[in-house]
């Protein structure tokens, strides 16, 4: 059952044309790696799906719920409560982790579902002491941004996306911000989700990880899908000559 659809999306910044016709589903339990070149589209995709920005054109979908359609020409977006319950069924993890500096990692955490799903206190803090526990930071909560490592505000981040127990998972490049050292424990834990069948689409760099981790790959260029299908087909077995020219500088390292 695909819990997402996206269908035809268009997007444009002023005379730009940065989505071209992009349409693919993500099936409940699925994990989809998007890669390609930097100037893409892949974040700007992902941003018209969680609504941060608004599309030109197209159709999504989640979980059966239409965000928006096209008519005359134009994208028509559902009345705002549909988008209200549609972006709480949605998660996503910045590359630049965007905690909040002035709250601690419990803060961080509980804010949401205090405010927005209304948890009571002690759900809110069984559920944040869990999740710091599920990332290895159970040490931490006290703690604020500035005093944890790039790789353990990345794992708050996480943890903070999980708390409103989403549906499906978005990251934007997670360890594009990290050293090298880092990178490994913020793959880790995604590894984990992807065993624990959390529905997940994951912008990447990582060849090897979209490879190992992934049951879907996308891969983008100049605005569109220009290949897509298993790791194997698309790391392994692939005919199309700009796929293979972009993973050859991979290959190459």
């Amino acid at each position: 059952m695909a819990i997402l659809e996206v269908k035809n999306i268009s997007k444009s910044f002023d005379s730009l044309k940065v989505l071209k016709d992009i349409s693919f589903n993500v099936e409940v339990g699925e994990v989809v790696a998007i890669i390609g070149p930097s100037g893409s589209g892949k974040s700007t995709l992902l941003r018209c799906i969680n609504q941060l920005e608004k599309a030109d054109g197209g159709e999504i979908n989640v979980d059966g719920v239409n965000m928006f359609h096209t008519e005359n020409g134009k994208a028509v977006y559902a009345p705002s409560k549909t988008l209200r319950d549609i972006r709480l069924k949605i998660g996503l993890v910045f590359q630049n982790f965007n905690l909040f500096p002035h709250f601690s990692v419990n803060q961080n955490i509980m804010e949401a579902p205090l405010h927005v799903l209304k948890q009571p206190k002690a759900e809110a803090k069984a559920n944040c002491e869990e999740l710091l526990k599920k990332m290895g930071l159970e040490t931490k909560g006290k703690s604020y941004p500035c005093e944890l490592s790039g790789g353990q505000q990345q794992r708050v981040s996480i943890a903070r996306a999980l708390a409103l127990k989403p549906q499906i998972l978005f990251f934007d490049e997670p360890t594009s911000a990290l050293d090298p050292e880092l990178t490994g424990e913020i793959l880790k834990v995604i590894k984990e989700l992807a065993k624990e069948k959390m529905t997940m689409v994951i912008v990447t760099h990582e060849m090897a990880f979209a490879r190992d981790v992934a049951n879907h790959v996308i891969f983008m260029d100049d605005g569109y899908i220009v290949e897509e299908g298993t790791p194997e087909e698309v790391f392994g077995q692939t005919q199309n000559e700009r796929t293979k020219q972009f993973l050859q500088r991979f290959n190459d390292r």
